[in-house]
């Protein structure tokens, strides 16, 4: 469905500046470059977004900020491959409330906007609707910025309140009162919604549990050059069936490992390896207790097995990338890797399989570098669409 010339009237769009990004202070501040100057600025959205806030490349889009003294801007949005994509996850769900009073939204048509920002227990969400009948419906709003190809996923981190959000709308209708939610996509070029099991294993299932009880909706949007106007709506398929056939705790995994010293280690039947100071990825597999084996590496006590276990037990892990997946592609993730690492260390890790290697040397941390982003996100999620077209033709 296409929507011409349709002004969303709030006052967060208008007077917009731009500026770079420089780095992440905390969950909810970045540093900015505005003007040659290095500023504090908002940012109201508690994802992760690293596959969309690259340091000192991603320019972002601000307006001044009026409810924090200390920041003087707030991030409305960012720009990837020429579109903008808001991040101001509050404005979300101001601008659907905006829709469905003006019945822009077919699944929502008719329905009357009570109340925003409604409580329920201890839980709030973020619109209280009413149909025809007067019945009531809770609504819970979700911005989707996670996407690679034509395939969006919900969260891009762990995200215990949106379990919480699933659990009491699957409550409420158990009471007999209507409940939805609804996945923003910003992107206008998306075919199909998924959960991220791969980042929470936990909201994948919440989200298959309820699913015959609670009505799940995802639109992708899409605006103007001079992000006023949305332009473009359109509903997005959500594709349960082959949902439910992949969602087992199993696949491949990638292990970020920080080193702050130059060691040398003795590695099982490898020797004496040195190490550098610097950056280390591990990628291994799983056929079943993937979190479980991640878990494993993280602990520092424990029985020496494979390669990886002496290296744990001098550095630390700065973050891992589960790819849970029906396919084996543990050895084509170590190709890719090795094109884009400083640096090989042949035959480590990788004694049962034909690859140079399982553990790759960066100067930098990768989770900074946007190859290695897109290479994580390729396997994630754009690799899923082989697996969907099967069913569907995209």
């Amino acid at each position: 469905m296409y929507i011409h010339n349709m002004k969303i009237e709030y006052p967060f769009l208008f007077r917009k500046i731009k500026g770079k990004f420089v780095n992440r202070l905390n969950r909810f501040e970045v540093l900015v470059e505005i003007n040659k100057r290095k500023q504090r600025c908002y940012l109201p959205n508690s994802g992760k977004l690293i596959e969309l806030l690259i340091p000192n490349k991603t320019e972002l889009l601000l307006v001044k900020n009026k409810t924090q003294k200390n920041l003087r801007y707030t991030v409305l949005a960012c720009y990837k491959n020429n579109k903008t994509l808001l991040l101001h996850t509050h404005l979300t769900n101001k601008i659907v409330s905006h829709l469905i009073k003006n019945n822009k939204i077919p699944f929502y048509r008719d329905l009357k906007v009570l109340k925003e920002e409604v409580r329920y227990e201890d839980c709030k969400f973020d619109l209280l609707l009413s149909d025809s009948d007067s019945k009531k419906i809770y609504l819970e709003v979700k911005t989707c910025t996670l996407f690679e190809g034509r395939i969006a996923m919900f969260p891009d981190a762990i995200t215990l309140r949106g379990q919480k959000h699933l659990h009491k709308l699957y409550k409420l209708s158990n009471q007999q009162i209507k409940s939805s939610i609804l996945f923003v996509i910003m992107n206008p070029y998306i075919k199909y919604f998924l959960p991220a099991y791969h980042i929470d294993l936990e909201f994948a299932k919440l989200l298959l549990k309820i699913k015959n009880k609670v009505d799940i909706k995802a639109i992708c949007i899409d605006w103007d050059s001079s992000f006023s106007f949305v332009t473009n709506i359109r509903e997005v398929k959500i594709p349960f069936e082959f949902i439910e056939k992949e969602l087992y705790d199993r696949g491949s995994y990638l292990l970020v490992i920080g080193l702050a010293k130059n060691i040398e280690l003795n590695i099982g039947s490898l020797g004496s390896l040195r190490f550098r100071k610097g950056y280390y990825i591990y990628v291994g597999s799983a056929k079943r207790g993937l979190s479980k084996r991640i878990k494993r590496h993280k602990r520092k006590l424990k029985k020496f097995r494979w390669h990886i276990d002496y290296l744990l037990k001098e550095a630390q892990i700065i973050q891992d990338f589960p790819i849970i997946t029906s396919l084996h592609v543990e050895c084509d993730i170590a190709k890719k890797l090795e094109e884009i690492s400083d640096e090989v260390l042949e035959n480590f890790g990788c004694s049962d399989c034909s690859c140079k290697t399982h553990l790759f040397y960066l100067r930098d941390n990768p989770t900074n570098n946007e190859k290695f982003i897109n290479l994580v996100n390729f396997f994630r999620i754009k690799m899923l669409e082989k697996l969907l077209i099967g069913n569907d033709e995209i």
